[in-house]
């Protein structure tokens, strides 16, 4: 059966039921932007920029692309409530090539990636701060030893996955609750620092001071981490077939979502610069410990750590709910394993492929340990330069069905159209045209992947496609 021939409301036998409400949808969105990478990007942005204003600057665009592309996607999921995300999307616009290629992309880069990288930065800044220097210790297997960042960040992965398996509306609970505490108790945090304190509380002593001169390469550079950190405001279109009233709630998740975690990601970065100024928060590592630990003394970064732990378990939630209904919507078109693509039949969830973006992320976790030692930053920028190469592609669907199904009942149009979708399309390839004329290996490494995945599509499945007796639709 085609993509095009399902109804926007499709809610047969073989979709998970519609079991997550208006607040989780929204929590699913803040708490997958909430991740790491708003307590280790500020320091690496910093070394990028040439002042304060720069510095703000960077951040502020981020969150006004990611505003660019939820209010884009609002109209998608809205008008298409389906699991999958991208990937059903693309495959109704670009076509089905675009769509595999985008897909394996997401289940060999984005997610996985997104999972090792915020699950290793949790257990190498976060828990031993919490828990004590114990929990930085290695384990040593006879002639091998295993740092404790990639041990404790596989064991959060499973356990995440573990919890996902048994039903989305437990997941949907886990996720308010560790979202919506630190997002609120870190605010108070911070607007307490930004009233009582001056500028430049802490300033460690460097080694090197300044930060690099602004320059196309540096503002691109210091973009990547930035568009990391608020990789996550378009959650909710991946589980669209399990949200309660989604034209309703699915607009308002995304967008509303993005713009509190934005508007928090801005009082954060004013708060940082106040305790450690441009050049200290360069070289503080991460942000989020050395500031509690510099204003509230040890008792202060067991709370303000306990609060980033509790946010970092709901950006990993996130990711775990949502990147696996990629390999379950692309399970049930046949461009991956088929039984990815069915459904617990005790929990009504899709196992397979939960544990199979588990897989991949160990895999991704351990390999980036024997080629890189701990490449946290490889791994950032491997996954921010595939997220920009499918957010472009699906942001830009909204333009191209508004074009071909005009007529198609839309319960939520994007705002200021078409300013959103091809604003952030810009930006996205300004970036990735600027890095990958200064040779950055991760943006090649995406477009690797993504054109040997489109080349397969064309070879592998076009002759089957071409077949005797086969539905040119399937």
């Amino acid at each position: 059966m085609s993509e095009a021939g399902q109804s926007s409301g499709d809610d047969s036998p073989t979709r998970p039921e519609r079991t997550l409400g208006g607040l989780p949808a929204l929590a699913l969105v803040a708490g997958s932007m909430m991740g790491i990478g708003i307590f280790i990007s500020p320091p690496e942005v910093a070394a990028h920029v040439s002042g304060e204003g720069s510095f703000m600057l960077v951040w502020l665009l981020g969150g006004i692309v990611a505003l660019f592309g939820a209010l884009s996607l609002a109209e998608l999921g809205a008008m298409m409530p389906r699991d999958g995300g991208d990937y059903a999307y693309l495959r109704h616009s670009w076509g089905p090539g675009i769509a595999f290629a985008a897909g394996w992309l997401q289940l060999l880069a984005i997610f996985p990636g997104s999972l090792a990288a915020v699950a290793v930065a949790t257990s190498k800044y976060q828990l031993p701060a919490l828990l004590g220097p114990g929990f930085a210790e290695p384990l040593v297997l006879g002639p091998v030893a295993i740092p404790a960042s990639h041990l404790w960040a596989a064991v959060i992965i499973i356990g995440l996955t573990l919890i996902n398996h048994v039903g989305v509306k437990v997941s949907g609970v886990v996720q308010v609750l560790v979202t919506s505490v630190p997002l609120a108790v870190l605010l108070i945090a911070t607007l307490f620092v930004v009233w009582q304190h001056e500028p430049g509380l802490v300033t460690p002593v460097l080694a090197e001071t300044g930060t690099e001169p602004a320059t196309p390469l540096t503002l691109a550079r210091a973009y990547l981490p930035v568009y990391f950190a608020y990789s996550g405001w378009n959650a909710a279109i991946y589980v669209g077939g399990e949200i309660k009233n989604p034209a309703r709630n699915l607009p308002r998740a995304l967008i509303g979502g993005t713009a509190a975690v934005t508007a928090l990601y801005l009082i954060l970065c004013v708060g940082f610069l106040e305790v450690f100024s441009l050049d200290g928060l360069a070289h503080v590592g991460e942000a989020g410990t050395a500031a509690a630990r510099a204003i509230f003394g040890p008792l202060g970064v067991t709370v303000i750590t306990g609060l980033i732990v509790l946010a970092m378990i709901g950006s990993l939630n996130g990711s775990v709910l949502t990147g696996s209904r990629i390999a379950f919507a692309m399970g049930k078109q046949g461009d991956c394993a088929r039984a990815a693509g069915q459904l617990h039949p005790r929990f009504a969830t899709p196992a397979v492929a939960l544990w199979l973006q588990c897989a991949i992320a160990l895999g991704l976790l351990f390999f980036d340990l024997a080629a890189f030692g701990d490449g946290l930053d490889t791994l950032i920028a491997y996954t921010s330069s595939a997220m920009l190469i499918t957010g472009t592609l699906t942001v830009l669907s909204v333009m191209i069905l508004r074009r071909r199904q005009a007529d198609l009942r839309r319960p939520y149009k994007t705002w200021l159209y078409p300013l959103p979708p091809v604003l952030y399309a810009a930006s996205s390839l300004i970036v990735l045209v600027v890095l990958a004329q200064q040779g950055d290996l991760s943006v090649w490494i995406a477009v690797a992947w993504f054109a040997a995945a489109l080349l397969f599509h064309r070879l592998v499945h076009g002759a089957r496609a071409r077949a005797p007796g086969r539905d040119q639709n399937c």
